[in-house]
């Protein structure tokens, strides 16, 4: 390989890199090779000699699977991990509540969101999570009034915060909310 070439591959690189600088993991890698796949490739479509353009897959000291995610979420909450599987479906990056909830609306809906809230930042990393997630995972396991959902998670504001307004608002777990989230997942696991 002559040393304009690797210096071409270096700068798509380096190109790929910058393009995934604000993407969050498991993403993340995923964003890069496809990135750096369709840059590796000449403007005629033919791949450049000695380079696998497939996708290739990278893990780092800092990567884990979704299966060693889930586990640190069941380690957390001291559950046998695959227990897991009566309280959560993990469907790349969606998170589906199938766990059995007791009570009226209202509370079905803090409960279930503490719980999906604490599955977005073990599993995804994702400590905010949009409200648009949470109503569909609420609906989708059938859980009604979701106009008062703000109204009602507002009320708990000990265990969740909220930022942004409207369809944007967004929402996170403190730490106590975190530890009560995690209580519930054990409870629910029994």
């Amino acid at each position: 390989m002559r040393k304009t070439q690797v210096k071409e591959i270096k700068k798509k690189i380096q190109l790929a890199k910058q393009s995934v600088a604000d993407i969050e993991e498991p993403f993340k890698t995923k964003a890069f090779e496809v990135i750096l796949s369709n840059l590796l490739k000449t403007t005629e479509g033919e791949k450049v000699r000695g380079i696998a353009t497939h996708p290739i897959k990278v893990k780092t000291k800092g990567t884990k699977t979704l299966d060693q995610k889930i586990a640190e979420l069941a380690k957390a909450a001291n559950v046998d991990a695959s227990k897991m599987k009566d309280i959560f479906e993990f469907e790349g990056d969606n998170v589906i509540f199938i766990g059995k909830v007791e009570g009226k609306e209202v509370e079905k809906q803090v409960k279930i969101s503490e719980c999906l809230l604490a599955a977005h930042k073990v599993v995804y990393g994702k400590t905010w999570v949009e409200s648009s997630i949470l109503c569909k995972a609420l609906d989708d396991y059938g859980v009604g009034s979701l106009a008062n959902l703000a109204k009602n998670l507002g009320k708990c504001s000990s265990d969740i915060r909220t930022k942004g307004k409207g369809r944007w608002k967004k929402y996170k777990l403190t730490q106590q909310g975190f530890e009560n989230a995690l209580a519930l997942i054990k409870q629910l696991s029994t």
